[in-house]
């Protein structure tokens, strides 16, 4: 997606259109880190310790925590919903920050780079919130079962925040942003070191756990976000570990000759419901329950798909790698932010 090429996305039999957001290695710094670490937490509660013991940034940690530090029935989940809500505020801050940045911006890279942090920021909040509820949600005996989940979510928005100040190509301008985001950049790095601690801290808490999955092997597992694949089904089927046994046999079904019915089909001689992917996932119907199954015939179709927050269930899956392609030919050398090059997102 990046300088002039042609850039094609190839649909494999089937696709699935998802929200992914890769790895993120968040890199440990001691400079970056509180170098007193032992003296913050000495004087903090048991329980403000427990939590944010395995955290880089203690002192931003505790801070974090002050709306139920001093309460004595807080629970796990209290501290890490006060912790995300802070981090919330923190983006919330960054994010109102942008007009200034972008008043600042004399040529048009630049100034898509500001909106791109808008947007950016605005999907790390609702990622955010989406993980305070899920919190919220959890029972306390289970919920180091949503460890993978919210590290996926976490890791989104660390990802967001980087793509916002890799955005810009001005100086001045990208370390304005990079440290007005340097507070909640900080906060979420605390949010990941503390989901993906989440065992350790309820056991800290002696709090017993019921349903544990493999996933919650922090011992060996820490700051590993997500494994891409799954190895543990033998390594054949090579779909992603988030991936439910619902979705790999609706996937192993997918292909034109099957008898999954499609929502929509698209065909590029007329010969489907529509012509173009973006006229399909625009009929996506509001309130959907189960998947929305988008059948693409083969074709080489010259657009750009956005799957909107709203489309939430959208399965898609076209004639193989070599007939069904999506193309496109923005680049950032001709003017166009690298947020925005994608064919699909």
């Amino acid at each position: 997606m990046k300088g002039g090429k042609f850039v094609a996305v190839g649909f494999s039999g089937i696709l699935v259109v998802a929200v992914v957001i890769g790895v993120v290695a968040v890199q440990k710094s001691s400079s970056s880190g509180d170098s007193n670490k032992g003296d913050v937490l000495s004087t903090t509660s048991k329980s403000v310790s427990a939590i944010c013991s395995p955290t880089d940034h203690q002192q931003a940690c505790v801070d974090s925590l002050s709306a139920v530090a001093n309460n004595q029935s807080a629970t796990p989940k209290d501290f890490l919903q006060a912790a995300l809500q802070y981090t919330v505020s923190a983006v919330k801050v960054a994010l109102s920050n942008t007009t200034a940045i972008g008043n600042a911006a004399n040529d048009p890279l630049n100034k898509m780079a500001v909106e791109d942090c808008k947007e950016l920021l605005q999907y790390a909040i609702d990622e955010l919130q989406a993980s305070f509820s899920m919190v919220g949600d959890s029972s306390l005996h289970t919920m180091n079962d949503r460890e993978a989940e919210l590290l996926n979510w976490l890791s989104a928005v660390y990802s967001y925040q980087q793509t916002c100040v890799d955005g810009f190509t001005q100086a001045d301008l990208q370390k304005a942003m990079s440290d007005g985001l340097l507070n909640a950049t900080r906060l979420t790095e605390n949010a990941l070191s503390i989901v993906s601690s989440i065992s350790q801290i309820l056991a800290a808490f002696n709090i017993p756990l019921i349903n544990t999955t493999s996933i919650t092997n922090a011992s060996s597992q820490q700051r590993r976000l997500l494994e891409a694949y799954d190895e543990t089904a033998g390594g054949t089927d090579q779909y992603p570990t988030w991936l439910s046994a619902a979705d790999r046999k609706l996937l192993a079904r997918a292909s034109p000759s099957s008898n999954i019915r499609p929502n929509a089909v698209v065909a590029k001689d007329g010969s489907g419901q529509f012509r173009t992917i973006a006229a399909a996932l625009a009929a996506y119907p509001k309130n959907l329950q189960g998947r929305y199954v988008i059948y693409v015939k083969a074709g080489i179709y010259d657009e750009y798909i956005t799957v909107e927050k709203n489309q939430v269930n959208v399965f898609m899956y076209g004639d193989g790698p070599r007939k069904t392609m999506v193309t496109g030919r923005k680049s950032n050398a001709g003017g166009v932010s690298t947020f925005k090059t994608a064919s699909f997102s």
